[in-house]
């Protein structure tokens, strides 16, 4: 893995922008992401919705506050946010029988997805500037749209010249989430520059 990085030339974070990844966190934070949390949605083991967490953030947020505090310098985390309710999803129009045609879904508890938006609203203000350009999908702005644009063309292009004698490949990686591996992503923000506290947090998790 580490191998693997090093021949890779990646893009990296300033030390400007690495220490905004790392400000501390604050109760301000908190609160406007806990405002920003859809509602309507199936809690996690606990049974905390995020309208609990909105009706009672001013009771809530110091404790929250608190503990993420406590995550930057220790970088442990309560075993609550490790659990999940696993739901199984069948798949439109395909076989039951063959657990591959079911999507699972994890049921996080809230708190948890407070502080993972916490770190994505982070980091997404860079996010153009360490993926490349032909990444569209889950950027923001970017839609999967332009990627046919630019293949098609590609194809226009391929069919005004002479030599004809081109391949174009379509792949895709099965089940790709389910299958990176966990210390693969701290490794990976640590080449694009990131570090301290708020790579701690990432660890932790």
């Amino acid at each position: 893995m580490n191998k693997f990085l090093d021949t890779c030339n990646l893009p990296r974070v300033n030390q400007e922008e690495v220490e905004c990844l790392n400000r501390p966190i604050t109760g301000s934070e908190i609160e406007a992401i806990i405002n920003s949390l859809s509602s309507n949605k199936t809690p996690g083991p606990d049974g905390f919705t995020a309208e609990f967490y909105q009706k009672y953030k001013e009771e809530l947020v110091p404790f929250l506050r608190k503990l993420f505090q406590s995550t930057e310098k220790e970088g442990i985390l309560p075993i609550s946010f490790y659990e999940a309710s696993i739901i199984l999803i069948p798949k439109a129009e395909r076989d039951t029988t063959n657990k591959e045609n079911f999507r699972p879904i994890s049921l996080r508890n809230t708190d948890g997805k407070i502080l993972h938006k916490m770190l994505a609203n982070r980091i997404q203000q860079y996010i153009k500037e360490l993926i490349h350009y032909d990444q569209v999908g889950f950027i923001p702005d970017m839609q999967g749209w332009s990627n046919i644009c630019k293949s098609i063309n590609i194809i226009q292009h391929i069919i005004g010249t002479k030599d004809r004698n081109r391949v174009i490949i379509s792949t895709d990686a099965e089940k790709a989430f389910d299958k990176i591996q966990q210390p693969f992503m701290p490794k990976t923000l640590n080449k694009l520059g990131t570090d301290g506290t708020y790579l701690k947090i990432i660890r932790a998790i």
